[in-house]
């Protein structure tokens, strides 16, 4: 060999890289593997916001919790309409009134803004011109029939403090106002449910609530026989 060629392969020799243990020739690489390794895609990972986009499950209500029940149409509020009135005694006599022919205890609707017994006050004076002091309640007297609607009548004991006995209705409704004995109560006073509620207070002095639904029951007592007279039914 002569020099020139000795030379030359040297030269040769020393231009060429050494080839490193475990790696891949640049030309090898994206077409091969290491083996044991799958391949790997060529594709870029999704960036964040497309993940983010993918649906996402429906939340599951928790257990023993059920869906509220819809609700029927609240009902107007009841508008019942309010009387009031007083029961005022001289030993056994009991004052009453006259008014559009029918006896009945001195009573009366509330007017707007007033209190309960300032209007058992303000009646009892106007239906008899006699001046009370209001006690304690007496009785509460509720009905409702649908030719005369829903009503809540109020009666408290009254005092009797002055005045002069005769009406001062100024409706003028009221044609006569009186005592009358206890034990003609029945003779005079023929709505029952204001009858069965006086004469109940009578007896045990307790203040009570008496509820009557007059489309179901009698409104009206049926008139006593007197002598002479044929039975007739009770005409208030």
């Amino acid at each position: 060999m002569s020099e020139d060629q000795k030379t030359g392969g040297l030269s040769g020799t020393g231009r060429r890289r050494r080839r490193r243990r475990g790696t891949t020739p640049r030309s090898a690489q994206g077409q091969s593997s290491p083996a044991g390794q799958a391949a790997q895609p060529s594709a870029a990972p999704a960036p964040a916001s497309v993940a983010a986009a993918a649906p996402t499950p429906a939340a599951t209500p928790r257990r023993g919790r059920q869906p509220a029940p819809k609700r029927a149409p609240k009902k107007p509020p009841a508008e019942p309409r309010i009387g009031v009135g007083c029961i005022v005694l001289r030993g056994d006599e009991l004052l009453m009134v006259r008014e559009k022919g029918r006896w009945s205890l001195p009573k009366g609707g509330l007017d707007a803004g007033e209190l309960v017994q300032q209007g058992a006050i303000r009646e009892t004076y106007e239906e008899t011109g006699l001046n009370v002091e209001v006690r304690e309640l007496a009785f509460v007297v509720e009905f409702q029939a649908k030719t005369w609607g829903h009503h809540i009548q109020f009666f408290y004991l009254g005092r009797e403090t002055g005045g002069v006995l005769g009406p001062r209705d100024p409706d003028r409704e009221v044609q006569e106002a009186k005592f009358i004995p206890l034990r003609q109560l029945r003779d005079y006073l023929r709505f029952r449910p204001r009858l069965v509620a006086l004469e109940t207070w009578l007896r045990e002095r307790k203040p009570r609530h008496f509820v009557f639904d007059l489309d179901k029951e009698p409104a009206m007592l049926r008139q006593r026989r007197r002598v002479g007279e044929k039975e007739t039914l009770g005409a208030e």
